[in-house]
């Protein structure tokens, strides 16, 4: 098996760099317009409307829906998959609203249940809370809705724009503090151009009475989402690059974000809110500011296109930069990141934020970077005239899994291999069959040093193997040189953790050799993983924390983001 991953390389400035970029129009206020033209009774003309892989599922979505099909499928559009949901309870006739796997892992529960308050007939036809759903299209029965503030505002927006073609309008009242106000206000505005009037009761209580939108030409506004990452660069390396065609009177919430960096230093503390798709963009500035950052108000960020805290996490540790985090925040240790091999998780914006990072440190790559035409496909274009950006690929017939005892790297690696028909090696277990012993003997009788020349020299053995799932002990990134053989052709995936979880799997190991002094064995691997976390973070080139997931959930991670089928 020869198997290739697509990668762009970015290389610093050598100097501040003073250029004028151009980027697409916003997607929010896209989808919105796109949505307002089926509920129009009368046809109007969209432009400056985004290009993107978003904006087409929400295409596809309305002429499916517009030609009687079934199904509707938002491919890994959020927002189509929310906004289509609101539609076809009001649209004549059964649809299934769907999306590709990564969608329909993200929830839904909260506006169904809104729907249903209305009187909708919806049904889950595989997880609850989850897509893919069934729509029956009802007319409603009531015309108010209670509706969480805290989980997605593109629930709300999503019931508001289909409120003035309900028989007796809506009225929305918000359960506890409503986040991402300025989503709200883009519906509200867009809305109002179209005639729409919304009375905004203080983010509370939303009324919208029974009215028709009215069709006239709408032009979308330049989106500062895409223009975030540009002025971002600009604050990392004192460059001077504008931004043709912004409003400056813009409602997007991400102008607070570029207002937010014309300011001078980034703050110590920041609520990001109002602009939580830029959260990761200020933790990769935040990676090279001295001292602590903390980002608050990014709880939406858990049910996006991953799960961004801790992706943003993951590579950060791949930089050597320590974070910590709760459910709302996200903390950061700056100083000097080091460079690293990016994981997107399929995430747009994870990809363009470590793009930013590659403007001031040299050799960050950052994988799958197609994943940018979900909302913007001249990303790399556009960087390119900033910085020089390097289209290559890495190839690789092994695949090497890292770790602590206990991740799952065995017990992974062999299924793994079974199923891509790749020959599987566990490194302990060749050890012992090369030298007739188990690994705690050779440890017990010779000490650790010499286990660790033992371990050296297999890794030379191994190194050589192609077609392979490679097990390795869970000692191998501590001599450096070890995991260097294994690059040239190897994929390397850290199976991670929480220590309580891997005490639990290897209590009854009766071949582990003690690896500390602690009295405990969950104290043991609490300071075996902080003496080697770096070593094993900066040698992965794919996380997966294994704590809560199977060995079969832990393989399919494994294959999407290998891009194996």
């Amino acid at each position: 098996m020869k198997n290739s991953l697509d990668i762009i390389s970015v290389s610093p400035l050598d100097k501040p760099v003073e250029t004028t970029v151009k980027v697409p129009g916003s997607k929010s206020y896209s989808l919105r317009a796109l949505l307002i033209s089926t509920l129009c009774e009368n046809k109007f003309e969209i432009k400056n409307l985004l290009d993107s892989e978003d904006t087409v599922a929400m295409q596809n979505c309305l002429m499916a829906l517009k030609n009687n099909d079934t199904k509707l499928d938002a491919n890994e559009s959020g927002l189509t998959a929310r906004f289509m949901t609101a539609l076809a309870c009001i649209s004549p006739g059964v649809q299934t609203i769907t999306g590709a796997a990564s969608l329909q892992k993200r929830p839904i529960k909260d506006l169904v249940d809104a729907l249903r308050q209305l009187g909708a007939n919806i049904e889950y036809l595989g997880k609850d809370g989850f897509l893919p759903l069934k729509i029956i299209s009802s007319e409603p029965t009531e015309y108010k809705v209670t509706l969480k503030g805290d989980v997605s505002s593109q629930y709300l927006s999503a019931l508001m724009l289909i409120a003035p073609k309900l028989e007796k309008g809506l009225v929305i009242e918000v359960k506890g503090k409503q986040i991402s106000k300025p989503y709200i206000d883009m519906t509200i505005d867009i809305m109002g151009y179209f005639g729409v009037k919304v009375k905004n009761d203080n983010y509370q209580r939303y009324e919208i009475k029974p009215q028709k939108y009215q069709a006239k030409d709408y032009e979308v506004e330049d989106d500062y989402s895409s223009a975030a990452y540009f002025f971002a660069i600009n604050a990392l390396t004192n460059s001077k690059t504008k931004v043709k065609g912004l409003n400056p009177d813009s409602k997007q919430g991400d102008k607070k974000f570029v207002d937010l960096l014309t300011g001078g230093k980034l703050p110590a503390n920041i609520n990001a809110e109002d602009f939580p798709d830029q959260a990761m963009t200020l933790a990769a500035l935040a990676a090279f500011t001295e001292g602590v950052t903390t980002i608050d108000g990014i709880a939406s960020l858990r049910i996006k296109e991953t799960e961004r805290v801790v992706a943003v996490q993951n590579e950060l540790a791949k930089m050597g930069i320590e974070t910590s985090a709760t459910k709302d925040s996200l903390t950061i240790l700056g100083g000097k990141p080091k460079n690293a091999l990016i994981n997107p998780y399929g995430d747009h914006r994870i990809a363009m934020s470590f793009a930013v990072a590659g403007t001031k440190i040299p050799g960050m790559r950052i994988m799958n970077p197609a994943v940018v035409n979900k909302t913007f496909p001249g990303f790399w274009d556009e960087l390119a005239k900033i910085a020089t950006v390097k289209r290559t690929s890495k190839s690789f017939s092994n695949i090497l899994l890292i770790g602590m005892r206990g991740g799952g790297k065995t017990t992974v690696g062999r299924i793994l291999a079974q199923r891509l028909k790749m020959d599987f090696i566990d490194m302990d277990l060749y050890l012992e069959k090369k030298h007739g012993q188990k690994v705690r003997d050779i440890v017990l009788e010779n000490g650790w040093e010499h286990f660790r020349k033992l371990e050296t020299a297999a890794c030379r053995q191994l190194s050589k193997h192609t077609n392979s799932v490679i097990s390795s002990g869970g000692g191998i990134v501590l001599d450096q040189a070890n995991v260097e053989l294994f690059k040239p052709d190897s994929i390397s995936i850290l199976l991670k953790a929480d220590a309580g979880i891997l005490s639990q799997r290897i209590r009854t190991d009766k071949n582990r050799p003690e690896l500390s002094t602690q009295p405990s064995l969950l104290g043991e691997l609490d300071e075996v993983w902080e003496k080697r976390k770096d070593k094993y973070y900066r040698n992965a080139d794919f996380i997966i924390d294994t704590s809560a997931i199977s060995p079969n959930q832990a393989i399919d991670e494994i294959m999407e983001k290998l891009e194996i089928a």
